[in-house]
């Protein structure tokens, strides 16, 4: 497609409980909101990361674009979950258009699906000192990032899109636009290593970076939604109420005293799955997480990042998504930015993707 750096596009990020679009203007060195809204949609709708009811999803993105008044057609989106695969790997030095010809066969040592099943992308992180090759000769080696999504999960969200009477131009990975988000609003600390937490409703990604460059990604199938069914097993309460109790909201004759334990209990499991990711990390690199920036839904809970940050030992803050975008607050509520931020961080970094970009 002959489109333009400077073209318009949309970030849409096609979650298990809703949809956030989000659109951002270039404007030199720096990005200008221009939309962002959130719909919700039937949690059935989607299934381990294929979206089964196509339609659905599609009219509920149609009424999002419309609430927004968006024009441009061009949509860039995002994939996540157990049928992403993601590996860190070296390679011999080779020109990028070679390795696109070779990582097919590349991947098949990393993948437990049929090759045939999955689309495989790459990109290359850089280029390492010299190795000694087979014959004894110094072999310069370069890491590469390689990718591999199961072709019904893209398919499906394409098939959203275009349904909604989008052209689909880039499809990311959750990961990779959360990492982008964050590189809007700061730069990685090359002496750090930051852990980067999204906490959606069914799923909950990890990308650890270190030294600016990404070293260990995880996509664990729990999320926030634990928290909801433990409330309502606890309290016995229906969904709705549940969602609230979540979120701080009292509800009559229900203390937030009441609620906070419930939630500690379940965050235990996903903060369990987290320790592991680090255990991992650092046994492979021998390094340590030094922090984590939390997004997602679940980080709009009152006390979230102080809870896990006591269970991982971890310094823990919010990610923010639009602490460095220029927002006109006389087009969008500063309260309602502020709330809702933690769930716009992959829209976001979806929406600042421009055609030319390979990360």
């Amino acid at each position: 497609m002959f489109l333009s750096k400077n073209t318009q596009v949309i970030g849409i990020d096609i979650g298990s409980h809703s949809i956030k679009l989000a659109q951002l203007k270039k404007k030199k060195n720096s990005f200008e909101l221009m939309n962002f809204g959130v719909m919700p949609i039937n949690p059935e709708f989607i299934v381990d990361g294929v979206v089964e009811n196509v339609e659905g999803v599609a009219d509920a993105l149609k009424r999002l674009l419309l609430c927004e008044k968006i024009k441009t057609k061009y949509a860039v989106t995002s994939v996540s979950g157990e049928s992403v695969i993601i590996k860190k790997i070296s390679v011999p030095v080779m020109a990028e258009e070679k390795l696109a010809e070779s990582i097919k066969a590349e991947a098949e040592q990393y993948i437990p699906y049929d090759i045939e099943e999955v689309n495989v992308d790459s990109f290359i992180l850089r280029a390492d000192s010299a190795e000694e090759g087979p014959q004894g000769e110094g072999e310069r080696q370069m890491d590469v990032i390689l990718a591999a999504i199961k072709k019904d999960v893209i398919e499906s969200r394409l098939q959203v899109l275009k349904s909604a009477g989008l052209y689909p131009v880039v499809v990311d990975l959750d990961v990779f636009a959360i990492e982008n988000c964050f590189e809007l609003n700061g730069e990685f600390d090359p002496r750090t290593v930051t852990a980067l937490v999204n906490i959606g409703a069914s799923s909950t990604n990890i990308n650890i970076v270190e030294g600016g460059i990404t070293a260990f990604t995880r996509d664990i199938s729990i999320g926030s939604d634990a928290f909801n069914r433990a409330i309502q097993k606890e309290l016995n309460v229906g969904p709705e109420v549940a969602e609230q109790l979540k979120l701080g909201i009292e509800v009559e004759g229900i203390t937030q005293n009441q609620v906070a334990p419930i939630v500690i209990n379940a965050l235990a499991d996903i903060t369990k799955e987290i320790f592991k990711s680090f255990e991992f990390f650092s046994t492979a690199r021998n390094r340590e997480v030094d922090n984590i920036v939390l997004s997602g839904g679940a980080a709009i809970m009152p006390g979230l990042d102080r809870q896990v940050s006591e269970k991982l030992e971890k310094k823990t803050e919010i990610l923010n998504p639009f602490l460095n975008i220029k927002v006109n607050y006389k087009n969008f509520d500063s309260d309602y930015l502020e709330t809702i931020g933690p769930m716009a961080a992959v829209s976001i970094g979806l929406a600042s993707r421009r055609f030319n970009d390979k990360q």
